[in-house]
């Protein structure tokens, strides 16, 4: 039963992206415009770090490849969330403005309804973009480009548990839309950066506010060194979060105040 219903949650979750996708084509300029653009603003800011590193080749151990595998599960694992679940991310404004009444109307379940409505078209370009700077992480075998899909995939489920854990703070302390985007940024932000320059306090947050040493050091540590123990770790906690995730939606659900907003869309 439970896998029948994720199946056809998943299928249709495919459905609802793809026509996202075909949509925003219809305007190829703009849907180009962002695609590449994207990957222009990639390339941009790989290239500070190319530079740095010529000058710097290590940063306490941490060379360009780290940073380069470092970039490509941000990016894919950034884009996956982006691509597939870009509607979490207005989860806080809807709450605010009573703007839930909508997915409320349909009998499918709403928090996967929100989160599956919208699609960032520029997040393909970071999808490009992390396949291919991967391959500038070192030396790669069929083994590290599918172990990097996985750890990818867990660390998405990571940005996604925890963009909804901080959107649905909206449920109890009112306009906090703009809290939750700063959370998510510095989450994103501690994801891009030599991940040995992290010390004291700074690494503290990085194992408990904000899980970036599971979005970003812990993946690379693993495809640099795979440990079953510590794929373990990253796989508990990601499901953790996103039981977590689950759990602070629902139970703010009952406390959402309707704007009487209900109107099906045809």
């Amino acid at each position: 039963m439970f896998l029948s219903t994720a199946a056809k949650y998943i299928s249709l979750s495919w459905e609802i992206i793809k026509i996202n996708i075909l949509s925003a084509m219809e305007y190829r300029i703009s849907f180009l415009t962002q695609v590449f653009g994207m990957i222009v603003n990639d390339v941009g800011f790989a290239l500070l770090w190319v530079i740095f590193f010529l000058k710097f080749p290590s940063v306490n151990g941490w060379t360009f490849q780290d940073s380069a595998l470092l970039f490509a599960i941000s990016t894919v694992s950034f884009s996956f969330v982006m691509i597939s679940a870009r509607g979490a991310h207005y989860l806080a404004r809807n709450i605010a403005k009573g703007e839930l009444d909508y997915f409320l109307s349909f009998p499918k379940n709403v928090l996967w309804h929100v989160s599956i409505s919208k699609t960032e078209i520029s997040a393909i370009g970071d999808l490009i973009f992390g396949f291919i700077i991967f391959f500038f992480s070192g030396s790669i075998s069929f083994e590290k480009f599918g172990l990097f899909l996985i750890v990818s995939v867990f660390a998405a489920i990571i940005f996604f548990g925890f963009t909804i854990i901080t959107q649905s703070l909206s449920f109890y302390f009112g306009n906090f839309e703009e809290a939750a985007d700063q959370l998510f940024h510095a989450l994103l932000g501690f994801t891009l950066y030599p991940q040995t320059t992290f010390y004291g306090a700074l690494k503290f947050i990085m194992f408990t506010i904000i899980p970036a040493f599971f979005v970003a050091t812990l993946p690379v540590e693993l495809i640099k060194n795979f440990s079953w123990k510590w794929f373990l770790v990253l796989v508990v906690f990601a499901i953790c979060i996103f039981i977590a995730a689950v759990i602070v939606f629902n139970r703010g659900l009952k406390k959402y105040e309707s704007g009487n907003l209900i109107n099906v869309k045809m």
